[in-house]
């Protein structure tokens, strides 16, 4: 009799995800609606016994945890993923993207999740379904309440059906991405664990000592607050800096042990609207650290290739300067008539002038410290272009085929404002502190 009834179960089994499949399969790449039919069969799948699990949610949610583990295999990220089925089905597909990849990390050891994703996965809010405390077997997703299981099927069970369906749908579409690192389960380092200057990641990669990012995130914190332009920039200079001579640190000691400079990747995400202007922007402040960058247009994000603590350095400044612009862009008076169309063109352009400048001057303000660290150690430059080049390369292997991206500034008052907006940066490393900088530098 068990074994009777074991295998009922299995072809009823096989039956739901039989008809999950066809569900999934009727939704094209994710970007249609799945047949209408084919949802309403499984809304309407007989409801289970009184404390038996539902074996339609079942069966999406083993496809959506199964699906997530596939796209990493493509090197997708976690980041990455809920970027795109946010930006193409909304919020609601978003939700249920970030439980299923947060139900995905929980069947690897937390100490076999690289930091990274950890990262990730806070940032997606992927954690808090691990924080939930609902715990329905290994491939569980947590579910939006649903009305109308018995006899007809409510609206919303009908959607969130759908939404698993085209989230499922749209993430088995994506296309193969270059690896950016180790998955879970590839050597990430330990959870809670603070990487010394010095000390070599997952992947054998450097990252930047975690005491200088605090006391740069600290910096770019303050030039976000500030309400003098002048200020903030000065402050955006200072983290500069401290990001420059703790590269030059790292370098030497790179030089001591042996070691050829290595490259990695990652993805910072590139949003509407402007987004090839706040991609000039990353670009700029990745050369400006000796990494390179690439737009991947068709899924919001680029990629930054360059060594690890550069990297930490890149995602800082850039987040900070955009913020910065984006203010300075807002509070900029704009003279003549004002339309929609005539704005957004003032602040296109005022955003390309801005990258093209800024970019400028934190070249520069690397340079000053670059060239007096220099008359020290003739070594310096060799070991930086080294670093550069390994970016290159880098990026030259992950995508061989790229091609270059010009942006035009038509608004010539968009253009003057954004160049003044960077022009008010006092970059000089070493002018005088002004009595009001003083407390916010220290």
């Amino acid at each position: 009799m068990g074994k009777r009834r074991r295998a009922r179960s299995a072809r009823h089994e096989a039956s739901v995800d039989s008809a999950v499949e066809a569900a999934i399969g009727s939704a094209a790449f994710g970007v249609v609606a799945p047949a209408r039919h084919l949802v309403d069969v499984l809304a309407r799948w007989p409801a289970p016994g009184e404390g038996e699990p539902d074996p339609v949610d079942r069966s999406l949610a083993r496809a959506l945890v199964g699906t997530m583990a596939a796209a990493w295999q493509r090197g997708w990220q976690p980041a990455d993923v809920h970027r795109v089925v946010e930006r193409r089905h909304g919020r609601a597909h978003a939700r249920l993207a970030a439980r299923a990849i947060g139900r995905e990390a929980r069947r690897h050891a937390e100490s076999d999740v690289p930091r990274r994703w950890r990262l990730q996965l806070d940032t997606i809010g992927a954690h808090d379904t691990l924080r939930s405390g609902i715990d329905d077997g290994p491939w569980a997703v947590p579910w939006p309440p649903v009305v109308g299981r018995a006899g007809e099927p409510g609206v919303a069970r009908l959607q969130a059906v759908e939404v698993a369906v085209v989230t499922v749908a749209l993430v088995r579409s994506l296309p193969r991405l270059p690896r950016l690192g180790p998955l879970p389960g590839e050597g990430g380092a330990a959870p809670g664990s603070r990487p010394r200057a010095g000390r070599r990641g997952a992947g054998g990669h450097l990252h930047a000592d975690p005491r200088v990012l605090h006391k740069v995130t600290s910096l770019l914190a303050k030039a976000e607050s500030t309400n003098f332009p002048d200020e903030a920039e000065a402050l955006t200079a200072k983290a500069q800096e401290l990001m420059t001579r703790h590269a030059i640190g790292q370098a030497h000691l790179d030089a001591q042990r042996g070691d050829a400079p290595q490259a990695g990747g990652r993805r910072v995400g590139i949003d509407d609207p402007y987004a090839g202007a706040r991609y000039l922007l990353l670009s700029a402040v990745a050369d400006a650290n000796r990494c390179r960058a690439v737009w991947t247009r068709q899924w919001w994000f680029s990629t930054v290739f360059g060594d690890e603590g550069d990297l930490d350095a890149v995602e800082l400044l850039y987040t900070s300067l955009l913020v910065q612009a984006t203010r300075a862009m807002v509070v900029e008076p704009r003279p003549g008539p004002t339309s929609s169309g005539r704005t957004r063109s003032f602040r296109q352009s005022f955003l390309v002038a801005f990258a093209g400048r800024i970019g400028e001057r934190l070249r520069q303000a690397a340079e000053v410290v670059t060239a007096d660290e220099a008359t020290r150690s003739t070594a310096l430059v060799p070991l930086f272009e080294a670093r550069r080049r390994a970016a290159e390369v880098a990026l030259e292997q992950a995508f061989p085929e790229t091609r270059t991206t010009r942006m035009s500034a038509r608004n010539a008052e968009g253009w003057q404002a954004g160049m003044r907006a960077a022009n008010r940066a006092q970059l000089d490393l070493h002018r005088p502190v002004r009595q009001g900088e003083t407390r916010a530098l220290s």
